[in-house]
């Protein structure tokens, strides 16, 4: 969808096509503040097009979170470093270096928790507007409902990945679900219970997309192409209901969430591409933010963490895909005596797509579940689907659960590198963030994010 940036605060665009459309030429209505349109109008008797564009805008409210995201989650669990010369805190909080912890109120980290919640916001107008309208059927009205309710779901799950349920399990809260009254939002849930919830939202979703027909009443981006009728919706919500589960310990739930997905144990790149994405595009729509081009000549760049490169198995064509070695080290006075060589190199363009979730992903869970159930063989074989597709010998490592646990996560590492900080929160599932190196930028690495000072 390459029109998508025109419609980046879609709630706004279809407001002001109302106020528009109803305007009396000869004996206008009083405008109070043309810049903050009155919600009502689109809430209550929408029409298709002010629905589609509220679904256009839940797409780029969705897409929104995935910049910050990958940077400050990537720079917990050292995958990548920020060398963002325009602020300090870019190294200094993120890695907390000098005891120094992450900053509520540092912007830089409003994408991991403040972003998702506006495109939950967004997913509530959609909601909201589809109920109150004459405009849509029962079956068209559980389409809207299914897909807003199931990108909310991804949302809630980056904001919470943000947060843990520290060892004893039960810390004053983690994340609120209910925020449909932003003036008065429900409570603090604790972990469990918040993810709990995101599960429920998510087979509410899938229940509503089984009752939406054969066709949804609005179009989606190329972002979306593969999953753009009920039925395959239903398949990207199971995908991120199997991803919910496996942060629940929930192996037989992943298990039967794969089972309805769209995972495929077949190998090559191809497949395990196989996806959804966020689109990008040239103005008016909004280029790639995480695409930089080959040897930029610039201080404001996300740079490879020296470990990936150094603890790479040899041919792995993935380390080819992934980074790209610079002519010129880039260098962060932050990071004293450190020369990085390594830089994304998964984009084409500025106008490349980047997923959201993948097969590769998928595999990698069914491979953890059974792993976890042990199902050893049915583990190995979707181990070496990776292994094979990236040009690496078949596993030949001990077949107990500690040693596929630790091959999993190390296929992870690579397969998932920057795609919105798996390794940090896969090392903190498994109580191994002391495995997450921090010699060359002397930091330390944090279990959670701090929340704003305003939900605390």
């Amino acid at each position: 969808m390459k029109r998508l940036s025109l419609t980046s605060n879609a709630c706004l665009i279809a407001l002001l096509a109302v106020a528009v459309t109803a305007c009396d030429f000869f004996d206008p209505d009083t405008v109070t503040d043309p810049n903050s349109p009155s919600t009502s109008e689109v809430l209550s008797g929408a029409s298709q097009s002010e629905l589609q564009n509220l679904v256009t805008g839940l797409e780029s409210r969705h897409r929104n979170a995935t910049t910050g995201v990958t940077e400050l989650y990537g720079s917990f669990g050292r995958e990548v470093y920020a060398t963002f010369a325009s602020d300090p805190r870019f190294i200094t909080n993120w890695l907390g270096q000098n005891d120094v912890t992450p900053d509520a109120e540092f912007f830089g980290d409003g994408d991991a928790f403040n972003t998702p919640y506006a495109a939950i916001k967004q997913g509530n107008f959609i909601i909201e507007a589809v109920n109150n309208t004459d405009a849509v059927d029962d079956q068209e009205r559980n389409g809207y409902v299914g897909f807003a309710k199931t990108i909310q779901a991804y949302q809630y799950l980056i904001a919470l990945n943000g947060q843990w349920r520290g060892p004893d399990r039960s810390p004053p809260g983690s994340i609120r679900i209910d925020v449909e009254d932003p003036l008065n939002p429900g409570p603090f849930l604790s972990y469990d219970d918040a993810l709990a919830e995101i599960r429920s939202i998510l087979d509410d979703a899938n229940r509503q997309l089984g009752t939406a027909g054969s066709e949804f009443a609005f179009t989606l981006s190329s972002g979306f192409a593969g999953f753009d009728t009920p039925s395959t919706m239903q398949e990207l919500n199971r995908a991120i209901a199997a991803r919910a589960a496996i942060y629940a310990e929930d192996w037989e739930g992943a298990l039967s969430a794969l089972d309805a997905s769209f995972l495929s144990l077949e190998p090559g790149e191809a497949s395990m591409n196989e996806g959804a994405y966020h689109v990008f595009g040239a103005p008016p729509d909004q280029f790639n933010p995480l695409f930089y081009p080959r040897n930029a000549n610039t201080n404001q760049i996300l740079m490879v963490h020296p470990s990936m490169i150094e603890d790479a198995l040899p041919g792995d064509l993935r380390v080819d895909r992934k980074f790209f070695r610079r002519d010129e080290p880039i260098t962060n006075g932050d990071l004293p005596g450190v020369e990085l060589f390594y830089q994304d190199d998964r984009f084409e363009s500025n106008e490349s797509p980047f997923p959201f979730i993948r097969n590769e992903e998928l595999i990698l869970i069914y491979a953890e579940a059974q792993t976890q159930t042990e199902r050893f063989g049915d583990a190995v074989d979707a181990i070496d689907v990776i292994r094979e597709t990236w040009e690496l010998d078949p596993y030949s490592g001990s077949v107990s659960k500690e040693a596929l646990i630790d091959e999993i996560l190390f296929q992870r590492r690579y397969s998932l590198w920057a795609e919105g900080g798996h390794r940090w929160v896969d090392a903190r599932r498994y109580g191994r963030l002391d495995e997450i190196p921090t010699a060359l930028d002397g930091g330390q690495v944090f279990e959670k994010l701090a929340r704003p000072l305003s939900e605390r």
